[in-house]
């Protein structure tokens, strides 16, 4: 038997209290409003689609795409929850409560990972409509990118903190336990913090750098002597790639208040260079005219500076440094490569003996007598009889 009960209080709000041994009835209501919901869930997730498919926003195709599996739990737990709180079944209380307590917490679990899954088709969304301004402005679609990646996962922790909140907030006793916590272990709470000094200091400097950017993601980077690319910026460390493929982790801390070089920072066109050795003998006009010809001929060259100049003269070879520019570092990474390897092909097979080398000559020695009448040792000229033959008539003179 079914009896409809007005509540007391005035308001619309009614309960429907079954007999003690009908659990059939509230069951079938339980489940046919479970069922109706996930119903509802599947046609408005099919509709958004259609609607996706003919605006093509990528913003309602995500939403759909990141947002359709946590709902699908989240309409039915939502509707029993619901239907719980106007319907009394004669249960044993402390069968019920402990159901009603999990269907709340999964309902605050799955709201948590619907909520999450929204930022994330907006933040995919954002992210790929930015794609199409890359080619016209790759500097601020670089630096929207990096405010997007720190700004939504610090928008992640902050749902995930008020989710576990809100799940703690169920239990009865959790304000007393916290504050008892909070009194018993302030000198802990002091420790702990200590010790959570740098995880802090990093999460703040993650804000930092999407604020005020000192770097971006595929910024061109020297840090503690490394060269690199930005390739990844985590809420603790940035993740630089090097040229041979190795990951440098670095602290954000550590970004924030040390000294690094940005080598992109206001613009992506790079210069780079690389340097080899050669003989004094090389003829160097004939590998200034070669060099501004492989790099005319390179595509990955824009035309802005080059060329080929000493750097450093040593005791058996010259430095030679070959300069370079490119739009990007990946081109210019590319182009350096290219033009050491033509470079040093050229040098080995057309002035093979102009390479760096080794010499070493002995030279005769022949005793003399310098003007102070000291007996010293001249290497070997070809005037040094005459100058010798000199001095000894000076001094034979001096002596009559």
């Amino acid at each position: 038997m079914t009896t409809i009960i007005y509540n007391s209080s005035g308001s619309d709000e009614i309960l429907l209290r079954f007999s003690e041994g009908d659990h059939a009835t509230p069951l079938i209501i339980i489940g046919g409003t479970a069922s109706g919901s996930i119903l509802i869930q599947l046609l408005l997730t099919f509709i958004l689609k259609q609607i996706a498919l003919k605006t093509g926003w990528t913003f309602d195709n995500e939403v759909v795409k990141n947002c359709s599996l946590p709902t699908l739990f989240l309409f039915p737990i939502g509707s029993i929850v619901i239907t719980l709180s106007f319907i009394s079944i004669s249960v044993d209380p402390t069968i019920m409560e402990p159901i009603r307590h999990a269907l709340d917490i999964l309902l605050i679990i799955f709201t948590t990972w619907s909520t999450i899954g929204f930022v994330k088709a907006a933040s995919i969304s954002i992210s790929k409509n930015n794609d199409f301004i890359k080619s016209s402005n790759s500097a601020q679609s670089r630096k929207l990118h990096t405010q997007l990646i720190v700004t939504t996962r610090l928008i992640y922790g902050l749902i995930l903190c008020i989710g576990s909140a809100a799940i703690l907030l169920t239990f009865p006793r959790a304000w007393e336990i916290g504050a008892s916590i909070l009194a018993s272990a302030s000198v802990a709470a002091l420790f702990i913090g200590l010790a959570a000094k740098p995880s802090m200091e990093n999460l703040i400097a993650s804000l930092q750098i999407a604020l005020t950017q000192p770097l971006l993601l595929d910024d061109y980077v020297m840090i503690d002597g490394q060269e690199g690319i930005v390739e990844e910026i985590q809420a603790q460390y940035i993740v630089v790639k090097t040229g041979d493929e190795r990951r440098i982790i670095v602290p954000l801390s550590r970004v924030i208040n040390d000294t690094f070089e940005n080598w992109s920072k206001t613009n992506e066109n790079i210069g780079m260079n690389f340097e080899f050795f050669v003989d004094y003998g090389v003829p160097l006009e004939d590998l200034k005219q070669y060099y501004n010809y492989i790099l005319q001929k390179s595509e990955c060259w824009d035309h802005r500076d080059g060329g080929l100049t000493i750097k450093e003269c040593r005791e058996n070879c010259m430095m030679l440094k070959a300069y370079m520019t490119a739009s990007n570092i990946k081109s210019a990474s590319k182009l350096k490569g290219e033009l050491r390897e033509k470079m040093m092909e050229y040098l080995i097979t057309t002035h093979p003996e102009y390479l760096p080398r080794s010499r070493f000559q002995q030279l005769e020695k022949r005793n003399g007598i310098d003007s102070m009448k000291r007996k010293v040792t001249k290497m070997e000229d070809a005037n040094l009889d005459d100058i010798i033959t000199e001095k000894k008539r000076f001094i034979i003179q001096e002596k009559e």
